[in-house]
């Protein structure tokens, strides 16, 4: 199945609704979007005169320290207008040499272009209070995703305890290997088995490769693919497993080769570039290509 990542830190409501709409009538599955975007999700698919119970709905919220929460913001003082940080931003989010904070995912693309240590990352610490305001709303949320790329078990699992406490859906627990081992990551997986054990599902996602800005190399996925053959040789439910993070058109060829068959596969910055030239029809012609790649039934 075909996860859409519209991106934690992407408020860019016309663009989101946007995708939305290409994706949900390409056959995607469920669509992962910023607390601040839960009601464009959703007036989205009503506009499009689709049946809401035909899609997962999913937030994301993120551990404070997680790159997927964080913010870029360019120091006017060191900035020395190379344009390089414009011209590689996947978002389009800089704009005269200043960053526009809904476009901004916090890949970390453009200080990686920066030769001048002129670009800075802070955190922002309101989505937890957002993702309250939409619990208590009438929008429709099925899943609910928590950004664990920080080196604290126990702080995850405290977190864990905190959503379960307000939210009985489904539980997306997105954990990498940059800071723990393939047995930390069992441990925390195990833990939090048990405490969303009342809430209505919890999946794995397997992120590998994240923020690559829309790598279409095989060596952008190999991370997301080896660490799902991981946690499956460990004992995990395949079937609980999404891959995210290096996503491309080799994903689930690779998955293919491997015998592996995961619940889904998420695409998150390639899906969203990949359509952003494209007129209408081409557009459309792509997503419904990548949306079967991610099932297997068909290779992009």
């Amino acid at each position: 199945m075909f996860k859409l990542i519209c991106g934690l830190g992407n408020s860019d409501l016309e663009n989101i609704k946007a995708l939305v709409k290409l994706y949900a009538k390409a056959g995607a599955w469920m669509f992962d979007v910023s607390p601040f975007a839960l009601g464009v999700l959703n007036e989205a698919i009503i506009e499009e005169n689709l049946n809401p119970n035909d899609y997962k709905y999913c937030i994301s919220i993120p551990i404070q320290g997680d790159i997927h929460g964080k913010k870029a913001k360019i120091l006017q003082q060191k900035c020395k207008k190379c344009a390089k940080c414009i011209i590689k931003c996947p978002q389009n989010a800089i704009v005269d040499f200043t960053v526009n904070e809904n476009k901004c995912i916090g890949c970390g693309i453009c200080r990686r272009f920066c030769s001048f240590d002129a670009i800075k990352f802070y955190d922002k610490t309101d989505y937890y209070e957002q993702f309250k305001k939409n619990i208590k709303s009438n929008l429709k949320l099925d899943c609910v995703e928590l950004h664990a790329c920080i080196s604290d078990k126990n702080l995850v699992l405290k977190k864990i305890k905190k959503l379960c406490k307000k939210f009985k859906g489904e539980i997306s627990l997105c954990v990498s290997r940059k800071y723990f081992s393939t047995q930390d990551v069992l441990y925390i997986i195990k833990k939090a088995e048990e405490i969303t054990k009342e809430n209505k599902a919890f999946y794995i996602q397997a992120d590998g490769n994240s923020m690559n800005g829309a790598n279409k190399e095989l060596s952008s996925t190999i991370e997301c693919v080896a660490f799902a053959l991981a946690l499956k040789n460990l004992g995990i439910n395949e079937k609980r497993i999404i891959l995210s993070g290096g996503t491309n058109e080799y994903t689930r060829k690779l998955c293919d080769k491997l015998s592996i068959n995961p619940l889904a596969v998420a695409f998150g910055t390639y899906a969203r570039k990949s359509v952003s030239d494209l007129d209408k029809t081409d557009a459309f012609n792509f997503a419904k290509k990548l949306v079967k790649n991610a099932s297997g039934a068909e290779n992009v």
